[in-house]
């Protein structure tokens, strides 16, 4: 069965509250394991920058679950693609805290201090969240 790797961003709502980051990737976790999703999550406060892996129709039965999510605004699509091998096999749903090294990253790949998800194509959001999966991988080794 082919794999595919979305990757989308959207905007938090007035709904969404500080706490919510950490219920989303709970739930995250359980049900992208029940279905062999695996992926990275990316927030900056402001936006949500996220990939997932898994078979076409698992991936898309989520991310259809995160379009209608009242804490989501303006979800996009910014890459979608057939893929051989998963990139972020080791997580079910990985994530880095908004830290300097994050803020570092958002800066290396915008060239900007507003990191803005909606002004980067596929290409570019998936070397940003590459970096932030092995900046995750040099954290969890220390």
């Amino acid at each position: 069965m082919d794999l595919v790797r979305l990757i989308y961003t959207s905007t938090i709502t007035e709904q969404f509250e500080v706490e919510d980051i950490a219920r989303i990737l709970k739930v995250a976790r359980v049900n992208n394991k029940a279905l062999n999703v695996t992926g990275l999550l990316s927030f900056n406060r402001q936006f949500f920058l996220q990939c997932l892996e898994g078979t076409r129709q698992d991936v898309n039965q989520i991310y259809h679950k995160i379009a209608t999510d009242s804490r989501h605004k303006k979800p996009e699509i910014i890459g979608y693609q057939v893929i051989s091998d998963r990139e972020f096999d080791s997580w079910n749903m990985g994530y880095l805290q908004n830290t300097e090294s994050l803020r570092e990253l958002f800066y290396q790949h915008t060239k900007s201090i507003n990191f803005d998800p909606y002004n980067m194509n596929g290409e570019r959001a998936l070397s940003l969240l590459l970096d932030i999966r092995d900046e995750i991988k040099r954290a969890e080794a220390q």
